[in-house]
């Protein structure tokens, strides 16, 4: 059965709801980071804190559900990417490429992919829903 057009544009986006989400999730590593070295060097100034290879041991595993979270998404982005580039170029006419590759690969407004593309905003609109009307997802 065919996508509608509400799920071809959630199709669509999925890839920078993906790339959103990995940077979510690399922000939380940097912090589960920090706080391991902080343990870290507290344990190293305080040789008998109570609780700290404890708290250490948790960063630790923190760290690397994030980090195997981290490529499991990054694997799902690669695929979509593709996927979504294939689509794309499958496409005849050339102003569906490009303002499908603005909007959807590079997360360009359609504002401002109507500047880019030396059209009105309105223009731009009409021919987005035409381009992912005639795009096809396999």
């Amino acid at each position: 059965m065919p996508l509608t057009y509400e799920q071809k544009i959630e199709w669509l986006k999925s890839y920078r709801a993906l790339d959103t989400k990995i940077e979510s999730l690399t922000e939380d590593l940097q912090v589960w980071n920090a706080r391991a070295t902080k343990i870290t060097a507290s344990i190293s100034q305080e040789p008998k804190a109570a609780g700290s290879g404890d708290q250490l041991q948790r960063c630790i595993d923190q760290i690397c559900e994030l980090q195997t979270e981290i490529a499991q998404e990054m694997e799902k982005l690669r695929q979509r990417k593709q996927q979504i580039e294939v689509a794309i170029r499958a496409l005849d006419d050339k102003r569906y490429r490009d303002l499908l590759w603005h909007r959807y690969i590079e997360g360009v407004s359609l504002a401002l992919t109507a500047e880019r593309m030396n059209r009105s905003w309105r223009w731009i609109q009409e021919l987005h829903k035409e381009a992912v009307e005639s795009i096809k997802i396999l």
